[in-house]
C-alpha cells in the first residue's frame, strides 16, 4: 500500500467512519493541532531520554492526544474524568518544591524546558481550536478540561526541568 492516495488533492480528507470533509473546517484544524502537539511532545521525549519517568509520562500523553483526536473525528472512545484527576495529581507532585510564582516567567531555560514551553503554547492553541468546535456542537467538554490541565502540566514540567538542572527562572520585568 502506498502512502499517497491522491484522495486529498482537492482539499478534502476522510475522518473516522469514512466521511469526507474540507481540510479547512474547524474540526480538521483542531485535529491537526492535536497532531502537531503530539509530534512536539515526541520531540520533548527525545530531550528526556535519561529520565524514564518523564519520557513515559509524555508517551502516555501522546496516547491521550490520539484518543482525543479520534473522539473529535467521530470515534466513541473519549478521555475520562479519572484521567483528568490523574493529571491533577501529577501536576501537584511535580509542583512540590517549586518556588511560588507572583509574576510571569519567560519561557526559557534548559533545552527540555524550552521545548516543554513550546508544547504548552501549542496545547493552548489546540484548546482554542477544540473550543471552537465545542461552541458549535456542544461536545468535547472532557477533552477541553484535559487540554486545560495538560497545558498546566507542561508549564509545571518546564519549571521542574529547570529546577532539576539548576537553571534559574527568568521573571518578566515590570
Amino acid at each position: 500500500m502506498k502512502i499517497y492516495t491522491r484522495a486529498g488533492d482537492y482539499g478534502e480528507t476522510s475522518i473516522f467512519g469514512g466521511a469526507r470533509v474540507r481540510k479547512s473546517t474547524p474540526l480538521i484544524a483542531a485535529y491537526g493541532t492535536l497532531d502537531e502537539l503530539s509530534s512536539y511532545i515526541g520531540l520533548c521525549r527525545v530531550h528526556c531520554e535519561d529520565n524514564e519517568e518523564l519520557s513515559g509520562l509524555l508517551k502516555e500523553i501522546q496516547h491521550d492526544l490520539y484518543m482525543i483526536g479520534s473522539h473529535i473525528a467521530g470515534a466513541e472512545d473519549c478521555i475520562s474524568e479519572s484521567r483528568i484527576s490523574e493529571l491533577e495529581k501529577i501536576i501537584d507532585r511535580y509542583e512540590e518544591g517549586l518556588p511560588e510564582l507572583h509574576t510571569f516567567i519567560l519561557p526559557s531555560g534548559t533545552l527540555l524546558a524550552a521545548h516543554l514551553h513550546v508544547a504548552r503554547a501549542i496545547c493552548r492553541r489546540a484548546e482554542r481550536k477544540v473550543t471552537a468546535i465545542f461552541e458549535n456542537e456542544s461536545a468535547f467538554h472532557t477533552e477541553l478540561k484535559y487540554l486545560n490541565r495538560l497545558s498546566d502540566l507542561l508549564f509545571i514540567l518546564a519549571r521542574h526541568s529547570n529546577k532539576v538542572a539548576g537553571h534559574k527562572e527568568e521573571r518578566v520585568i515590570k
